[in-house]
């Protein structure tokens, strides 16, 4: 099944164009379904789904009373009673393969005290939503929902079924979600394609000026970095403190730099942002498209440093994220260890 990951956003915009030139859709009052989207959307940041623990059930029976109070039917199921997944279902008429949405959850943990909003208020400040989840993942759940909802209430024929998967488990827990779905319920999600998270819409001065559409995804590995030295005291420097070397390693891992390796997609990505790019910008995707060159190599510091999103598509990551050394100040530890995330390019 081709997984297509596109934007909350974008994917509205997909199904919205669809209906608008739908015979059988009614006219639409769009200032309503902007704001019963937006409703909808806080609602789902308010409730906290933090994983770990996760306590996806709770969000899983709002959505289950909303979709079935407008007929759609929904079925729910759970390894864990705590971490349920949501399947909806819009039947068609078969003539051709099913439609899987898909979106997840939960979200990762946060720390309250580095918010100026409270990370579970969905707080609307301005034009902006402040809340953990905004951009990953209920963005695309509040889509997928809208999507149902409109669909149905438009009355459409659809020659397709259309299934949302409203998945548990995302965040570094899949046995609970899409894991436990495909090995214990695949008839519930089978489909033909599938539309998820992953996508993007870029924007300068209020215009969108491309979509980014996922075609495949880095496979990822976790990694420990383990040291060792002499332990002492802290009053006596020593040339084998575990600490310094645990620096040095991530040091030399930061200095790294794995050669750029083009596919098809990011080749084709390249080329096109240069057609559409201010000159000074087509130069350096221009100049990428020929790894090994010194003006690549250039280009890719630039990327580094100013878009390290489009960089990280480009080659094999190492990203040093926890360190645990030490224990006490004045002593010098004997080990300690960095996990590091590593993110390997899908061919």
């Amino acid at each position: 099944m081709p997984i297509i990951r596109i934007s909350g956003r974008l994917l509205i915009s997909i199904i919205f164009s669809f209906l608008f030139v739908s015979a059988n859709a009614a006219e639409a009052d769009w200032d309503l379904i902007n704001q019963e989207t937006l409703q909808r959307f806080q609602d789902m940041l308010r409730i906290d789904t933090s994983n770990p623990p996760g306590n996806e059930t709770v969000l899983v029976e709002q959505l289950a009373d909303i979709l079935t109070a407008e007929g759609i039917d929904v079925e729910i199921y759970s390894r864990d009673p705590a971490r349920a997944n949501l399947v909806a279902r819009l039947r068609g008429n078969g003539s051709k393969q099913p439609l899987l949405l898909m979106a997840h959850l939960d979200v990762v943990t946060v720390d309250p005290e580095k918010w100026s909003f409270p990370p579970f208020g969905g707080t609307l400040d301005d034009k902006w939503i402040y809340s953990r989840g905004v951009v990953d993942d209920k963005d695309n759940l509040v889509a997928s929902l809208m999507t149902m909802l409109l669909l149905e209430r438009s009355g459409v024929t659809l020659d397709r079924d259309v299934i949302f998967l409203a998945e548990a488990g995302e965040e570094g827990g899949v046995q609970w979600g899409i894991e436990f779905m495909t090995s214990e319920h695949p008839d519930a999600i089978d489909a033909q394609y599938c539309l998820a998270e992953g996508g993007s819409v870029t924007r300068e001065n209020g215009a969108a000026l491309f979509a980014g559409i996922q075609s495949g995804e880095k496979k990822r590995r976790t990694a420990v970095l383990n040291v060792t030295g002499v332990a002492g005291h802290g009053s006596v420097p020593t040339r084998n403190n575990a600490v310094v070397r645990l620096g040095q390693a991530i040091t030399a891992l930061a200095d790294w730099q794995e050669p750029v390796r083009l596919s098809d997609t990011t080749t084709t990505m390249l080329a096109r942002l240069a057609e559409i790019s201010p000159p000074e910008a087509a130069a350096r995707y221009r100049a990428l498209l020929n790894p090994g060159s010194r003006a690549a190599e250039e280009a890719m510091l630039w990327m580094l440093d100013n878009k390290p999103a489009t960089a990280a598509l480009l080659h094999n990551t190492v990203t040093p994220t926890i360190m645990n050394i030490g224990y006490r100040y004045n002593v010098i530890p004997s080990a300690g260890s960095a996990s590091l995330d590593v993110r390997l390019l899908p061919e």
